[in-house]
């Protein structure tokens, strides 16, 4: 059974030895996907800050709610 990081690594070796674009692509993929966590993090955290907790998971919920709708 492999780790996750193994798994990654070797799909990444897998499509960089298939093709160099299929390869940059999917960095930048990971790039933007990893940019959009950074943003929902501090998106969560101002709304931490300005409004009571109720709205927090009602966002956080909401955020949920688009990221499975986005994905499926």
């Amino acid at each position: 059974m492999m780790d996750v990081d193994e798994l990654i690594f070797f799909f990444l070796f897998i499509l960089f030895s298939f093709n160099f674009i299929f390869f940059f692509y999917i960095i930048m993929f990971l790039f933007l996907l990893f940019l959009l966590m950074l943003f929902f993090f501090f998106l969560f955290i101002i709304f931490i800050y300005l409004y009571n907790y109720v709205l927090v998971l009602v966002v956080l919920v909401d955020v949920v709610l688009l990221l499975s709708f986005y994905f499926i």
